[in-house]
């Protein structure tokens, strides 16, 4: 299993990359004529460039890149696809959120766009597998309602995490809170022997919080990027990764209380409740 000094390298390179990186998009953002004015959405007084998504996709891909470099993370990459199909899944949605950011396209076309970087996750093998019910056991979910549901959490955090985006240092801020108690969370479960060493949920959460920490000083109050639907989009599928990979692939040999079973799947419903909440309003309201 990794160390948490591994852990904090690859946290640090993502942060670092990002930081920097987004001295450049910001700059390039205004050249293009990326940037998002004042409106009942974004509170803020004047155009600001946006695109940090992309500065925060560098960065995921730095983390990815130095961890796959380190011997400690070779149980995580060896013999597996899953961290080669987080970053594909990742330029793909990534790609979706700068067509939104440049075109606006329409909710459906995004919609598709989600579900095809959630349907790389699942062929990589990045899904959810089983429910643990307390008292009744395990279920395994068949392909079909796997790939079914793994799709409608991705899609459902990434808009999620997309429509909160609206104050400054928001989004970010409850990204970070989320990926850093799901990190402490897994690794502690790896830890005590409940979750395989070469899980790769405790390295998303990490490389979640990395992006969220090097995006938040360019963020805050008043803010001089926006993460658009790049960054948004991108969290959300991160977050919805480490949550799935996590959850329900837990030892079965494990029959501790009924917090235990349902720790995977409340954790990030109570932690991301905020987003969560407002997704379902925002519906509500859309549809009036």
């Amino acid at each position: 299993m990794p160390s948490i000094g591994a852990y904090a390298i690859v946290l640090a390179v993502v942060a670092v990359t990002t930081f920097v990186a987004l001295f450049g998009v910001r700059r390039l953002s205004v050249r293009i004529g990326a940037v998002v004015r004042p409106d009942a959405r974004h509170v803020h007084e004047r155009p600001t460039p946006t695109l940090g998504g992309f500065a925060m996709l560098l960065g995921v891909l730095a983390g990815m890149f130095t961890a796959w470099c380190m011997g400690s993370f070779d149980v995580v990459f060896n013999g597996s696809t899953e961290p080669l199909g987080l970053v594909l899944a990742a330029l793909v949605i990534a790609g979706v959120g700068a067509i939104d950011d440049l075109r606006e396209v329409s909710a459906p076309a995004k919609v598709a766009g989600i579900v095809v970087a959630a349907s790389v996750l699942v062929i990589s093998g990045i899904s959810i597998l089983v429910f643990r019910v307390p008292f009744a056991g395990v279920f395994v979910l068949s392909t079909d309602w796997s790939y079914l549901l793994s799709v409608l959490w991705v899609v459902g955090m990434a808009n999620a995490i997309n429509l909160i985006d609206g104050l400054d240092g928001l989004a970010g801020g409850i990204v970070a809170i989320a990926a850093a108690t799901f990190f402490l969370y897994a690794h502690a479960l790896s830890g005590d022997g409940l979750l395989a060493a070469g899980n790769v949920g405790p390295l998303i959460a990490i490389v979640a919080l990395g992006a969220c920490i090097g995006f938040l000083p360019h963020n805050i109050h008043p803010a001089k990027i926006f993460m658009g639907d790049v960054g948004a989009l991108l969290l959300g599928l991160l977050m919805a990764a480490s949550t799935m990979v996590v959850g329900g692939r837990t030892d079965r040999s494990y029959s501790g209380n009924s917090f235990f079973f349902f720790a995977p799947l409340l954790i990030p419903l109570v932690i991301l409740g905020v987003p969560i909440i407002d997704t379902l309003f925002a519906i509500i309201r859309r549809a009036r």
